[in-house]
C-alpha cells in the first residue's frame, strides 16, 4: 500500500505556525518531506504516516506492539537530534511533534532545519568529476565529528550513507548528516518487536558485517558508524561502491558484506595520498576491533593532511 502525500492545505489546518508550504520534494511510501516557512524561516517539514495494522491484524497484541515500535523510533530520532549539538548534524525546527488523523490514517509531523544543498548520492550519480582531497578530508572529518557527538550521548546512527549526507555551499557547514530514523541507543531498551524473527533494520548496501550477528544489540558501538562512514567516503571518492553491485539482490549484498574483502580505495584514486586511502580502507575491516578506535586522533590525522 502506497499513500499519496497530504495536500498542503490539510497540513496547514493542523499546523497553524506554517505560513508557506511547498509540495513534497522527497517522496516515500509512508514518509514525505515538505519545504515549509515556519516563523519566517525555511524548514523541512517531516510527515510520517503511521500504518494502522490493528484493523487487519489477526493478532491484536502483535499489531499493537508493532505500532508502538513505529512511534518509539520516531520519538527516539527527535530525542537524539535534540541532544546533539554540533554543526555537522541537522537541527530540529520550530514545529514540535504533532499527531493527527486524516481519513483514518494517523500522521506524526515535526520539522527540522531546511538544508540547502544536495545529498551525496545525487552528486555521485550526476557528477563525472571526482572530489578533491580537500573535500574528502572535509567530508571524513565532518562524519567523524558526528560519530563523536552521537556516541557522547549513547547513540549509534546505523544509517550513514550518501543519501543521508548533504553537501552545502557553506564553508562553516560543508556537510550535514540527516535521518536518525533507525538510530540505536545503547543505554535504552531495544525498540524492535520480536527481533529474533526479523532482519535488522538497515540499508543493506551499507550494512556493517557485525549487524548481521544475532547478538549485535549487545555488542554494537560507534565502530559500526565508522564502517558506514568508510563506505560513504569511499563511494563519494571513487563514485563506486567498494563491495556492492547495482544488480545485486539482497542475499548477494549480505554475502559480500560478510565475506568479500572491499576493494582498496587506491585502486580507483591513485591521485590521493596513500595515507588517506589507507585510513578509509581501515574503516572497512570486517571485525570492529580492527577498525581505528581513537576518534580524536583520526580527526587530528586528517587535519594534518590538508
Amino acid at each position: 500500500m502506497t499513500l499519496e502525500p497530504l495536500l498542503p492545505e490539510i497540513l496547514r489546518q493542523h499546523i497553524p505556525e506554517i505560513s508557506a508550504l511547498e509540495p513534497s520534494f522527497d517522496k516515500g511510501g509512508f514518509k514525505w518531506v515538505y519545504r515549509a516557512e515556519v516563523h519566517e524561516r525555511d524548514e523541512a517539514l517531516k510527515v510520517i504516516a503511521i500504518r494502522n495494522v490493528l484493523d487487519q491484524a489477526d493478532d491484536h497484541d502483535q499489531a499493537e506492539a508493532f505500532l508502538r515500535e513505529q512511534y518509539a523510533r520516531i520519538h527516539r530520532e527527535i530525542q537524539a537530534l535534540g541532544k546533539c549539538d554540533v554543526r555537522e548534524i541537522v537541527k530540529l525546527g520550530g514545529v514540535k511533534p504533532i499527531e493527527f488523523e486524516h481519513e483514518k490514517i494517523h500522521y506524526l509531523v515535526y520539522s527540522e532545519e531546511y538544508v540547502n544543498g544536495s545529498d551525496l548520492w545525487r552528486l555521485i550519480r550526476k557528477n563525472k568529476e571526482l572530489p578533491s582531497l580537500f573535500e574528502l578530508i572535509s567530508l571524513f572529518t565532518s562524519l567523524l565529528r558526528c560519530i563523536q557527538e552521537l556516541w557522547r550521548h549513547g547513540y549509534v546512527h546505523r544509517d550513514i550513507k550518501p543519501h543521508n549526507v548533504m553537501k552545502t555551499n557553506s564553508p562553516d557547514r560543508p556537510f550535514i548528516l540527516l535521518d536518525f530514523g533507525i538510530a540505536f541507543a545503547v543505554n535504552e531498551t531495544s525498540l524492535t518487536f520480536r527481533p529474533e524473527d526479523r532482519m535488522p533494520v538497515a540499508t543493506y548496501r551499507y550494512l556493517a558485517p557485525e549487524m548481521l550477528q544475532p547478538d549485535f544489540r549487545e555488542r554494537i558501538d560507534y565502530r559500526t558508524d565508522l564502517y558506514t562512514t568508510g563506505m560513504t567516503v569511499f563511494e563519494y571518492a571513487a563514485h563506486r561502491h567498494p563491495l556492492a553491485k547495482d544488480a545485486d539482490d539482497l542475499m548477494q549484498t549480505v554475502s559480500r558484506a560478510l565475506r568479500q574483502p572491499p576493494a582498496p580505495l587506491r585502486k580507483y584514486r591513485k591521485d590521493l595520498p596513500a595515507s588517506f586511502c589507507s585510513m578509509v580502507d581501515a574503516m572497512l575491516k570486517k571485525k570492529p576491533a580492527l577498525r581505528p578506535a581513537n576518534l580524536k586522533m583520526l580527526v587530528r590525522q586528517l587535519e594534518e593532511m590538508k
